[in-house]
């Protein structure tokens, strides 16, 4: 069935994202604020789709008689602090809110957006009125017509790289397999106190592989001059240079447990125990008193996970076994075992949403149309949230 639905114009739908960069949201005038809780009203004939009463689907801005805009629109509210989010889920996103917060009503520095809004509004009643109605016809038009990189799916990575040799180099996963299998077989090196001493020495080591892959990579003046440091300072001077708070030892007992229990207490929330700061971690730990130390490598951002294999691999060689916290998460990636997720707005974690990690679905340009379509085929795309009617069963959340 063919639907009359209200045009809601690009223009318009910019007029509201373009103010999405402002801090906490965007606080509407009494005029807008009274177009919101209309666009609210129409929503609530939907079933509830998580915390706040909030419920969302899919609208689009037309660009012209061929190109559309695809934004969700999402409304929602926590007793009377009322907001609504218009974005394209991938670079622009409208907070509106009708007060500071929960807590808040400043009357000042409130925006008239009102004929924005009301553009916005026949759109929504529209395709409130067609779910309402059909939403199963509803349901499938989105289900065919919304564009891929607005939605989330999984790939298994040997896959992904199958179709398309660029997006990986392999000829080092096989040493990185075999060295970080040593590294699983093997002990962790034991400890039976922490210096700063011992400290500053194993985290040089780690450091120094750090600088070579990095200088090797780049051949910038700063890379190539922690490359050179590496090379010449001794662990000390490079600690101090390149630690977050290396220079916090001067006067500190070298051989002391104390000493370094009082730098670590003083400085631990600013990095102190970070290779790379506020990405790859190294700490020494143990679980009670009965044991001994060991060192831990550790990290949560996926760019760094070959730098991670290469320094517990290259500090293994060196006699130093540190326990690499996400070393099955490791082979899995160079083995290939794991998946890939496209996201509409990828997080540069690990291990988050049931993939390894997250990236953009690529374009065309980017990639060749074949390329393209085959990562489509191959890929494993999530159903989307479907928006139900208050009389129709549980809505999906």
């Amino acid at each position: 069935m063919k639907r009359r639905i209200p045009v809601f114009q690009c223009n318009d739908a910019w007029q509201i994202l373009a103010r999405g960069d402002r801090l906490n949201g965007l606080v509407i005038d009494a005029g807008s604020e009274e177009v919101m809780l209309r666009i609210e009203g129409s929503m609530s004939r939907l079933k509830v789709m998580g915390d706040d009463e909030r419920r969302f689907f899919w609208i689009w801005a037309q660009a012209n008689k061929r190109e559309r805009e695809w934004l969700y629109v999402l409304t929602a509210h926590y007793n009377d602090f009322h907001y609504l989010i218009l974005s394209d889920n991938r670079f622009k996103t409208a907070v509106l809110q009708n007060a500071e917060s929960i807590y808040s009503n400043n009357e000042k520095y409130r925006e008239d957006i009102k004929d924005y809004l009301l553009a916005l509004e026949a759109h929504v009643k529209a395709v409130v009125d067609w779910i309402c109605e059909a939403p199963e016809e509803y349901h499938a038009y989105i289900e065919r017509y919304l564009p891929y990189d607005k939605r989330d799916g999984d790939i298994p990575r040997k896959v992904l790289y199958s179709i398309d040799p660029h997006w990986h180099d392999d000829k080092d996963d096989e040493r990185i397999i075999k060295g970080l299998e040593e590294v699983c077989a093997t002990v962790p090196t034991l400890y039976d106190k922490i210096t700063l001493r011992i400290y500053i020495s194993v985290w040089s080591a780690a450091y120094r592989v750090l600088a070579r892959i990095r200088g090797a990579e780049s051949n910038e003046r700063y890379a190539q001059e922690i490359l050179q440091n590496a090379k010449t300072m001794n662990d000390i001077e490079l600690f101090m240079r390149y630690n977050s708070k290396g220079r916090n030892i001067e006067g500190l007992d070298l051989d002391s447990e104390e000493d370094f229990k009082k730098w670590d207490g003083e400085n631990g929330a600013y990095h102190c125990m970070d290779v790379s700061y506020a990405r790859i971690h190294l700490s020494p730990w143990k679980e009670n008193d009965k044991e001994r130390y060991r060192f831990h490598l550790y990290f949560g951002v996926f760019g760094y996970y070959k730098e991670v294999a290469e320094i517990a691999i290259a500090l293994h060689q060196q006699g130093i076994t540190l326990v690499v916290n996400e070393i099955d998460t490791l082979l899995k990636i160079f083995h290939q075992e794991d998946l890939v997720g496209f996201r509409s707005y990828p997080n540069k974690y690990i291990n988050r949403d049931g993939v390894t990690n997250q990236i953009w679905l690529p374009r065309i340009g980017d990639v060749t149309k074949n390329v393209y379509w085959k990562v489509i085929k191959n890929t494993k795309w999530h159903k989307q949230n479907e928006p139900w009617p208050n009389d129709k069963a549980d809505s999906i959340i």
